[in-house]
C-alpha cells in the first residue's frame, strides 16, 4: 500500500464495484469498458487493479498488468469527476511507474485516444510508438473466411510482412490496444497458435487479430497489398457474418498504403475525429 500526501493506493476489492461504476459512468458517454471487465480484473492475481482513496473514499483506479517478458501494460486510469485537476492522475501514474521499475520491468506501454491522457503521458516522458485510426467493414453473407495458418508458417509469413509497404508505420510493434508486443516472427507464431492470424492466397497478405471490445472482428495489423490483401479483407467480413458479429474493425496508421485496399474492399473510415496512440516508457 502506498500513500502520496492524502492519497492512499490499495488493491481494488469486490465491494468497490458500485463506486467504480459511478466513477466510470460518464466516461466515453457511458460506454466505458471497465464495468464489463470489473469481475475479471478484480479476480486476476497476475495483475494489479488499484484504487486510490482520499479520506476513505475511492476517487480513482488504474491497472498494471505484466503481459510479455520485460513488458508491463498500463490501463484503466480513471479519476472521479469530482476530483479531477488535483494531480491525482499524475500521482497514480508515477506510483505505477515506480512500482514497475522496482519489479524489474524494462518498459511500460499503454494505449489511449483521450487528449488529456495524451498530455499526461507525454509530460511523464512516454514516447509515441504508433498512431492508429479505425476503419470499419460491415459483415457480408455468402463467402468463406480466410485461412488460419499453422504456427510453423510464421518465419515465411514474417519474411513477407517485414518487407510489406507501410510496415514501418507500426513502429516495430503489433498495435494491439489490449497489450502491444514487439512485432517479429515469434509474435506471429504466438498469434498463430492462438488462432489470431488470417492469410491471403499464397501467404502474400495477412491480418493479425486481437481480442475485440464489442461485437466485431478486431484487426490490429495488416501486411501485403493488392488482390491478396483485398481477399483477406473481404474474407474478414464473411467471417464476421458467420460468427454473428456486426462488422470488422481495422486499426491502421494514417497514410498506410492499405487505405486504398480497405476502400476497395467495402470499408469506410469509421472515426475521423480522433486517433488512438500507443506509448512506451523505458523504465
Amino acid at each position: 500500500m502506498e500513500t502520496t500526501d492524502e492519497l492512499t493506493v490499495r488493491p481494488v476489492r469486490p465491494a468497490d464495484e458500485a463506486r467504480i461504476l459511478e466513477i466510470t459512468k460518464d466516461v466515453w458517454e457511458g460506454r466505458d469498458y471497465i464495468p464489463r471487465v470489473f469481475d475479471r480484473w478484480v479476480s486476476d492475481a497476475g495483475a494489479e487493479f488499484q484504487a486510490a482513496e482520499i479520506d476513505g473514499e475511492v476517487v480513482a483506479v488504474q491497472r498494471i498488468r505484466p503481459y510479455a517478458p520485460g513488458l508491463v501494460w498500463y490501463e484503466g486510469l480513471r479519476v472521479a469527476s469530482t476530483h479531477r485537476r488535483r494531480g491525482i492522475a499524475r500521482a497514480m501514474l508515477d506510483a505505477a511507474v515506480e512500482e514497475a521499475r522496482q519489479q524489474g520491468f524494462r518498459e511500460m506501454r499503454l494505449a489511449t485516444r483521450d487528449r488529456p491522457a495524451v498530455e499526461l503521458f507525454e509530460s511523464a516522458g512516454f514516447r509515441r510508438l504508433v498512431e492508429m485510426r479505425w476503419w470499419r467493414g460491415l459483415r457480408v453473407e455468402g463467402g468463406e473466411p480466410s485461412r488460419i495458418p499453422d504456427p510453423s508458417e510464421a518465419p515465411r509469413l514474417w519474411s513477407m510482412a517485414s518487407a510489406s509497404k507501410g510496415i514501418e508505420l507500426y513502429g516495430g510493434i503489433c498495435p494491439d490496444m489490449n497489450g502491444a508486443r514487439d512485432l517479429d516472427a515469434h509474435e506471429l507464431e504466438r498469434l498463430a497458435r492462438e488462432g489470431l492470424v488470417r492469410v491471403g492466397p499464397g501467404g502474400r497478405a495477412l491480418a493479425l487479430l486481437r481480442e475485440p471490445w464489442g461485437q466485431n472482428v478486431a484487426v490490429s495489423l495488416l501486411a501485403g497489398s493488392g488482390g491478396a490483401l483485398r481477399e483477406v479483407l473481404l474474407a474478414l467480413r464473411f467471417e464476421a457474418d458467420a460468427d454473428g458479429l456486426k462488422h470488422v474493425t481495422v486499426n491502421l496508421p494514417p497514410g498506410h498504403p492499405a487505405e486504398d485496399d480497405l476502400r476497395a474492399s467495402g470499408y469506410d473510415f469509421a472515426d475521423a475525429e480522433r486517433s488512438a496512440y500507443i506509448y512506451a516508457l523505458t523504465l
